[in-house]
């Protein structure tokens, strides 16, 4: 174990300071009370690590903060903010709830990604919208269904459906209308039905 240098400093002015050094380690801890603020501060040849505790604040600087506890509460009484200058990461081996009492915004300059192991639900009481520069829905072994009092396709250009069977059913009314041309071809085609009129 080696030998420490302890100093105890007592000044009106400064206030009272505890010193302590290990000089083979080049380490050196300071405890500062100065009437204001206690200041905490262990520096080292690679790193300093400082606690500044005010009236109103506490602030901790260092190269490395760990925090280790069986249940962690953080309460905010007015705004929170948190940021990181590189990765970030929130992980839970159980259940993750994100709440907001008003808007949630979620904004990435990069890619953005979604994803379950399970199933996903996409939810909205009020209007909801999907928009992008190219918009692809895949089912990949299921199928793909739109339910709505109202299903619309509006294709600026033109509106394509593809398939090796396409079957159109309606209940009441069908009808297919165009200002232009219309045309209906097949290998063969049968139009039938218990009154068909053509004219």
């Amino acid at each position: 174990m080696p030998k420490l240098i302890c100093i105890i400093e007592m000044d009106k002015e400064k206030g009272l300071i505890l010193t302590t050094e290990d000089k083979e380690g080049k380490i050196l801890q300071t405890v500062t009370m100065n009437g204001e603020s206690i200041t905490l501060e262990v520096k080292g040849n690679d790193a300093t690590s400082t606690v500044v505790q005010k009236q109103d604040s506490v602030t901790v600087t260092c190269k490395s903060f760990v925090l280790k506890a069986e249940t962690i509460e953080v309460t905010s009484s007015k705004t929170s903010s948190w940021k990181s200058d590189d990765t970030f990461a929130l992980e839970s081996t159980k259940a993750f709830t994100l709440t907001s009492g008003d808007t949630l915004t979620q904004k990435a300059k990069a890619d953005a990604s979604l994803s379950s192991d399970t199933a996903v639900a996409l939810k909205a009481t009020g209007k909801f919208s999907v928009e992008g520069e190219q918009v692809a829905v895949e089912g990949k072994t299921g199928p793909v269904a739109l339910k709505a009092p109202t299903v619309k396709l509006d294709g600026v250009k033109d509106v394509v459906v593809a398939a090796p069977m396409v079957k159109v059913t309606a209940e009441a009314l069908l009808a297919l209308k165009t200002d232009g041309m219309a045309e209906l071809k097949g290998g063969m085609t049968t139009v039938g039905g218990s009154m068909v009129n053509v004219g």
